[in-house]
């Protein structure tokens, strides 16, 4: 099998700028809670890479073709498992996504009602006969401002509200956990490790996959 470059070493000085805690964290406004898979299987492939699973492609240590047991167990696994961790995890992405729009609609919310509030203070105490830029009288700025705070205080509040009412960081946790607790045994099943040690195991995967979906109910 010809040797693929790997991925991840493209653009690294900016992938290590992109993660960086500001930047990682900034939300987009919206992401798919269904995961859909690439049609195309590279894509896929690239997928799986990125999420430290074993694809043939990337696989540069040895020919998985040389392994015929290997490569069932990873059709079994593509079966049985992956399509719900792919669920989990794009569920898991949502909510993260979902907790950092509302934190930094808060932050942003908060820092320009505090502008407005200070401007607003700031009308105030002008003389009565002053006017701003020349055309605006104190009255009517006092009024813009105030009607600024008032907005954009609301529209934070709104957003608070929702975001503790739909509690997006504890589903994020909910569903990270149960992503990886199925990566987890995604490799014990590779690994032939206990409980998949036994002549039934493909039985065992399923069992363990239903417990692990039965968890995801019993969590709201």
């Amino acid at each position: 099998m010809a040797s693929v470059s790997n991925p991840l070493n493209r653009f690294s000085w900016w992938r290590g700028f992109r993660n960086l805690f500001f930047f990682k964290s900034r939300p987009k406004w919206s992401v798919p809670i269904d995961w859909e898979k690439p049609e195309n299987i590279e894509d896929y492939e690239r997928e799986l890479y990125y999420e430290g699973f074993i694809t043939e492609r990337y696989w540069n240590e040895d020919n998985l073709a040389d392994y015929p047991i290997v490569k069932q167990d990873l059709a079994d696994l593509e079966e049985h498992l992956m399509p719900i961790f792919w669920e989990y995890n794009q569920k898991a992405r949502y909510y993260q996504n979902g907790f950092y729009k509302f934190q930094w609609i808060f932050m942003f919310g908060a820092f320009i009602t505090t502008i407005f509030a200070v401007l607003t203070n700031f009308a105030i105490g002008l003389d009565a006969d002053t006017q701003l830029l020349g055309f605006i009288d104190k009255n009517d700025a006092v009024r813009a401002f105030g009607i600024g705070t008032a907005v954009v205080s609301a529209i934070t509040s709104y957003y608070t509200l929702l975001s503790n009412h739909g509690e997006p960081r504890k589903r994020w946790a909910n569903y990270r956990r149960l992503a990886e607790e199925l990566r987890m045994n995604y490799f014990r099943f590779l690994a032939r490790l206990e409980p998949f040690d036994t002549p039934d195991r493909v039985d065992m995967l399923r069992k363990r996959v239903i417990e692990i979906r039965r968890k995801e109910h019993d969590n709201g």
